[in-house]
């Protein structure tokens, strides 16, 4: 596809020369040579965000400034080691994600921390993180995307940013209101869309857009949209969110589904909840929308500095009539699953809190999950899921959480990534000198320590208390057990 050049994007900008200024359009052309910020969002799942992000601002001489409407997030103007480079941010302690992509998530109002939430298309998965902080991973997420090929991508950031109460799914977000209807509290759809978003960022350049795949495009978003209002409780909300700023993908969608559910959708005003002067639009090119699409966001790039972006919260106000259509199934046995029995619990347990000082009982209890077991290898899987969708297929649910190695408990990376800061033993601390050795992925020899080598597993850290991962000691040496991909 080719890509805008400066003739194109005055082409794409004419289109709102009765909304947008000269002087506006003028601005929006001058961004284009400039870098866009950087946005990181801080796991508080793995650490305290204020903390981390002072400590990781100290460490790699990052000037930073705090995003007002998004709790754990913040921008960063400038750097000397880059924010993709560190190995917090391959062990999942941070996520970069442009900071206009954060507004979507940030606008729910989540007034309990357990609800059932949808997430309509969610590769490459960064909105889908968003949306575990924003319940600390104790409400249960569906994480689907249409395309297959877009699967792996989720699972590696689900999998690294050590979320447990989601399930990833492969199915047309479509259906989803016709098999599960008044089922969901909150549902987001970050559609697939054109991405004219009139500035570029490096995963989404730009590109020449036609009014036919804004049409086309739009059709399936409409569809999309009103099956997760469909799957919405009444009282629940949904954000619809796209990076484009074409008004037919947007507010043109959100009126169709206006038009389709009378008196059942409330569009929601959120405007001082970003600090960004700025509406949705209540008409373009001669076609009228609902007035109350002017309280949608529509994130113009001479606006906020970022890319371009547009979102809109909404209720639901009333049931939606809907035709039940049977999900598919598939017989829980058929995922080899097979929940712990009461002896190999408490064996597992007991092993825990020998090896570490962790109590996997309390974790249990907390995250809302229950063992299981597949052949060799164990998982914790979301209660949540085995309520109320037992039988739905998925592609990949909840946590690894280890191995048993004849008489000696692994945990998985993703495991110790998560909790390791909740133990209190059974950890090995590395000389500064042989940090960059390992974060290579190369064993240390002879490291300094007093344990006796017995083929242990240790959870690796510094002497700032990072968690650098899994090591096993052995005699001579600590071996690395970092994943290759981390490396």
């Amino acid at each position: 596809m080719p890509t805008i050049g400066s003739s194109s994007l005055n082409e794409s900008l004419g289109r709102f020369s009765d909304i947008l200024t000269p002087d506006e359009r003028q601005e929006i052309q001058g961004l284009q040579d400039r870098p866009l910020p950087i946005g990181i969002r801080i796991n508080p799942l793995k650490s305290a965000p204020q903390d981390a992000i002072e400590v990781l601002a100290g460490r790699y001489g990052w000037q930073i400034e705090p995003l007002p409407y998004c709790q754990n997030g913040w921008l960063i103007r400038n750097f000397e080691v880059s924010p993709s480079m560190t190995i917090e941010h391959r062990m999942g302690q941070y996520y970069l994600q442009d900071p206009a992509s954060m507004v979507p998530v940030s606008l729910f109002d989540i007034d309990h921390s357990h609800p059932l939430i949808l997430d309509m298309a969610a590769s490459p998965g960064g909105k889908t993180t968003h949306l575990i902080d924003r319940t600390l991973d104790q409400g249960f997420i569906l994480g689907n995307d249409s395309s297959q090929g877009r699967i792996s991508a989720l699972r590696a950031v689900l999998s690294n940013w050590g979320g447990i109460n989601q399930a990833i799914l492969n199915f047309p977000g479509e259906n989803f209101g016709n098999w599960y209807p008044e089922t969901f509290d909150l549902v987001l759809l970050d559609a697939p869309c054109s991405m004219e978003n009139l500035r570029p960022t490096p995963d989404q350049p730009m590109r020449q857009t036609t009014m036919d795949e804004r049409l086309r495009l739009q059709e399936r978003q409409i569809n999309l949209l009103c099956s997760g209002f469909q799957a919405l409780k009444t009282g629940g909300q949904l954000v619809y969110a796209t990076c484009s700023l074409a008004p037919e993908e947007d507010e043109a969608v959100i009126n169709a589904a206006i038009n389709r559910f009378p008196g059942a959708i409330k569009v929601e005003k959120v405007r001082d909840r970003v600090e960004f002067d700025t509406k949705g639009l209540t008409s373009f090119q001669g076609t009228s929308f609902h007035p109350s699409l002017s309280r949608s966001l529509r994130l113009w790039p001479h606006l906020t500095g970022f890319s371009g972006f547009f979102c809109s919260l909404m209720t639901k106000t009333q049931s939606i009539s809907t035709i039940y259509k049977a999900p598919p199934k598939r017989d829980f046995s058929r995922t080899n699953l097979v929940q712990l029995k009461t002896d190999q619990r408490k064996l597992l347990g007991q092993q825990m809190l020998n090896q570490f000082g962790l109590d996997l009982e309390l974790i249990y209890d907390r995250i809302d999950v229950i063992p299981y077991q597949r052949f060799e290898q164990y998982f914790l899987i979301p209660k949540k899921y085995l309520q109320y969708f037992p039988t739905l297929p998925f592609e990949y649910i909840g946590m690894p959480l280890g191995a048993w190695h004849d008489d000696v408990f692994e945990p998985s990376h993703t495991f110790i990534s998560r909790f390791g800061s909740h133990f209190n033993q059974g950890t090995i601390t590395l000389q500064n000198r042989t940090i960059q050795q390992w974060i290579a992925g190369r064993d240390i020899r002879y490291p300094n320590t007093h344990l006796s080598p017995q083929g242990q597993y240790l959870l690796v850290k510094d002497e700032s208390g990072r968690n650098l991962g899994l090591g096993k000691l052995l005699p001579k040496r600590l071996r690395n057990l970092l994943p290759r991909h981390l490396i």
